[in-house]
């Protein structure tokens, strides 16, 4: 099997993704994890680890510029990390063709919202709501184990109204929850499977070379039109895993 050069382009994308916008990374990782053959509950777990790692990457890179809120990372870690643990146990009761027509509604969701949100002024919410942002994090976390995403195309909405950040702020701190509530899943997911190394090691190599260039480039671009290019891809990504788990 030719894994290494796979994974190492897929690698690089997720990274891109995380370090450009704080979110995504798992969307793209997944179909492209699932061309490689692997089943639905292989590519969730392996996709974990290398969205984990590179979030870990990212988020120390952008921890030196101050961009990082540990308040808010803590209360979205501690109520996702236990959310990631009952998605993978709810993952093993669903159907796969209701876990991948779930992925791709919440990719379709995710693109409407990241096209209409690019039209918007950044506007930071004026006050930190603690409350509401536990129970994001425990959605995020179920999500996260059921479906092997990362949870920052909700973390990044939810930091920008319920909390004072602003977008670099909230997409340096998403990579942070990430990385804890992702790197979770796949230490439980390690737990019953053993995933080829050479895979690992190109996911990770790729991960944390894209996120690193990717933290470069969103100090540097405007965000409306990245994310607008970001919409329509996530648009061709539901399409595609559709197209090829379900009518393929």
């Amino acid at each position: 099997m030719s894994f290494p050069l796979e994974a190492l382009g897929i690698g690089l994308i997720l990274g891109s993704l995380l370090g450009l916008t704080g979110a995504g990374g798992s969307l793209v990782a997944l179909p492209l994890l699932l061309s490689l053959h692997l089943s639905m509950r292989d590519a969730i777990g392996i996709s974990l680890g290398a969205v984990g790692l590179s979030a870990l990457i990212g988020a120390l890179g952008r921890w030196r510029s101050g961009d990082i809120q540990l308040k808010i990372v803590l209360i979205l870690a501690l109520s996702g990390v236990p959310g990631s643990w009952l998605g993978q146990k709810l993952g093993q009761f669903v159907p796969e063709p209701l876990l991948i027509w779930t992925f791709c509604l919440l990719v379709l969701w995710s693109a409407q919202r990241m096209w209409h949100q690019a039209r918007l002024p950044e506007t930071p919410g004026q006050v930190l709501r603690p409350a509401v942002l536990a129970v994001i994090g425990l959605l995020v976390g179920v999500l996260s184990g059921l479906l092997g995403v990362g949870g920052g195309f909700l973390i990044v909405p939810a930091l920008l109204w319920f909390s004072p950040l602003n977008m670099l702020a909230a997409a340096a701190t998403s990579m942070a929850v990430i990385a804890l509530v992702s790197g979770s899943g796949f230490f439980i997911y390690l737990a019953s499977a053993n995933p080829p190394a050479d895979l690992l090691t190109g996911l990770f190599a790729g991960g944390a070379t894209g996120v690193l260039l990717g933290n470069k480039l969103a100090v540097r671009l405007g965000g409306v039109l990245l994310q607008r290019i970001f919409a329509l891809m996530l648009l061709v990504v539901s399409l595609s895993v559709a197209a090829q788990k379900l009518l393929g």
